[in-house]
């Protein structure tokens, strides 16, 4: 390899590593004790952006649970690698944090419906994190719940709003959001919908998360949107854990329609 040849590959080797966000797996303690409130952390993984306006904290669909490991510096899941590229200003405006949330154990495994998604414990660890990546980076905060995690954002939502202390997030998404999903006001708060066009999991039906979208915007006070995500492909495995609904080769897409979203507001 010649000189030039070893100078044009140590520069781009040092482009990727300055594009790539520095990623850390960071225990949250919860901010709240009780009977039914578990005093074990919530395993975090935190992609920091090099100048972020925004951080979005992601409520993983599913049982909720991810597996996250101390001393772990990625996570590979194709769902995840989109949200990573909001942290990547050659894949997008590079400007969010983003924060996965981990459940420390399954939630409401083998179950039709995840009711432990309204669960004190869950709810708090929830608040808990969004409250110490507010502190720890001093920007607003975002949420964004796909699928089950529909259920735990609306949730979330209620139990701010009955104490009245939503002004904690400045923004949400709602994300190949189960049909059982429902907000109400008072709500002042920017969202946004997004779905894949051809989501066929059974759980998420796209008419129904456009009603919800349809309600929410006649009474909610900030701006609400909703987007369709329309790329991608299908996989050979559970059509509510894979292909469309886990916008399976719509990365660039589904991140670009976030990205464009949360802009308008820093």
């Amino acid at each position: 390899m010649s000189t030039r040849t070893c100078a044009a590959f140590l520069a781009a080797t040092l482009l990727t590593m300055a594009n790539t966000a520095r990623a850390e797996v960071i225990a949250v303690e919860q901010v709240n004790k009780g009977f039914f409130i578990s005093d074990k952390p919530s395993l975090t993984m935190y992609w920091k952006a090099k100048d972020p306006k925004a951080v979005l904290i992601f409520i993983p669909g599913g049982e909720g649970y991810i597996g996250l490991k101390p001393g772990q510096t990625d996570q590979r899941h194709p769902f995840h690698q989109m949200l990573k590229r909001l942290t990547d200003p050659a894949s997008s405006s590079g400007k969010v944090d983003i924060v996965l949330l981990d459940s420390p154990e399954q939630l409401s495994p083998r179950q039709a419906y995840p009711a432990a998604r309204s669960g004190g414990d869950h709810l708090t660890r929830i608040e808990s994190t969004v409250r110490h990546y507010k502190e720890k980076t001093g920007l607003p905060v975002w949420l964004i719940g796909h699928s089950n995690g529909g259920i735990s954002l609306m949730e979330f939502v209620k139990r701010m709003q009955k104490e009245n202390r939503l002004s904690l997030v400045s923004g949400m998404i709602a994300s190949g959001i189960r049909s059982e999903s429902r907000f109400s006001e008072p709500l002042a708060v920017p969202m946004l919908f997004m779905h894949h066009k051809q989501d066929d999991c059974s759980h998420t039906f796209g008419g129904s998360a456009y009603e919800t979208f349809t309600k929410v915007k006649e009474f909610n006070k900030a701006e609400t949107a909703f987007a369709w995500v329309t790329t991608g492909a299908a996989e050979p495995n559970d059509v509510c854990r894979s292909g469309f609904h886990m916008y399976f080769g719509a990365s660039e897409e589904a991140a670009k329609i976030i990205d464009g979203f949360m802009a308008k507001f820093y």
